[in-house]
């Protein structure tokens, strides 16, 4: 038995008819006939009884069309389920991301555009470090990830989205809170608290190839792994960092933060996901990051 026997029955059935169900089926009528004597003989039962002006059903017609019924729906519901999956219109998407990032601007944006247009997609977000999240890339934890200055990787596709200049953040009672902008040699007699070089690689080697052509020798009290960490050490007034300007959307308490003016250093935030990763909902959320990236104007100059 073949499923498109049981579409041809079900258009018979309606149509009471064999001419004009093969019409609604663009089929020739002694192909749909020959195809109901096939499914009546494997099923070794008549289905229905052949009259001058058409047909109608036996009572073992009328029993398989119930049932074949609610068959024919559940397949026509699972088709449309199908195509609504490949166009990325149902799902799952799991997503990593830096805080900071989705504070504001280009991420919550994106995240409310999808939920709006893929109702349908269930989205797992989690909010987790660089180093973390792409582990769990590479682990199959997550889809795709939104992090800091990646390391380019022969196993993962990059997508720069957009870029976040670096700032000074230092505490509200520092002499330092009252400029507006500051040179590298002014932080020279402040204690600095910064990244450990494998929370974001890109970014500490960026900074430091900075110090070095300023001259620059920092002194570092504490080397930490997420930034959150060490803007609550900077809120103590324990020492200044250099930080995501993002962090200004939702400064911590006790925090101020100023333009160097002589560092241009900044942070490029981009998509990442596995290579062989080709799934809708994927593209779909991709589609709408960039879309609103370059209507922003915030891509990353090549």
């Amino acid at each position: 038995m073949e499923l498109r026997q049981i579409h041809y029955f079900v258009a018979i059935a309606e149509a009471e008819h064999f001419g004009r169900a093969a019409l609604r089926l663009h089929i020739a009528q002694p192909a749909l006939s020959r195809q109901m004597k096939l499914l009546e003989r494997e099923m070794g039962v008549a289905l229905f009884e052949r009259l001058p002006r058409g047909v109608r059903l036996t009572a073992a017609g009328r029993v398989f069309l119930n049932e074949t019924r609610g068959l024919h729906a559940q397949i026509a519901r699972a088709i449309d389920a199908a195509k609504a999956a490949a166009a990325g219109q149902h799902g799952a998407l799991r997503l990593g991301f830096i805080e900071a990032a989705a504070w504001h601007g280009l991420v919550p944006d994106a995240l409310r555009s999808f939920r709006t247009r893929f109702p349908g997609v269930e989205l797992s977000l989690m909010a987790m470090p660089t180093a973390e999240q792409l582990a769990a890339l590479r682990q199959g934890q997550l889809d795709a990830a939104l992090v800091y200055n990646p390391l380019p990787a022969d196993d993962l596709t990059t997508v720069p989205l957009v870029r976040h200049p670096v700032v000074l953040a230092v505490p509200a009672e520092s002499p330092l809170a009252r400029r507006d902008a500051v040179s590298l040699l002014d932080l020279a007699d402040h204690p600095l608290i910064g990244f450990q070089r494998r929370a974001s690689p890109r970014f500490f080697d960026d900074v430091h190839s900075r110090f070095r052509a300023a001259a620059f020798t920092p002194r570092y009290i504490a080397e930490l792994m997420t930034e959150t960490d060490i803007l609550a050490l900077v809120s103590t007034g324990a020492g200044i960092a250099l930080a995501n300007s993002a962090q200004m959307w939702r400064p911590p308490h006790g925090v101020r933060f100023i333009e160097v003016q002589d560092l241009g250093v900044s942070l490029e935030l981009s998509l990442v996901h596995a290579h062989e990763n080709e799934a809708p909902t994927l593209q779909q959320f991709a589609a709408i990051l960039c879309a609103l990236a370059k209507q922003d104007g915030e891509l990353p100059q090549t």
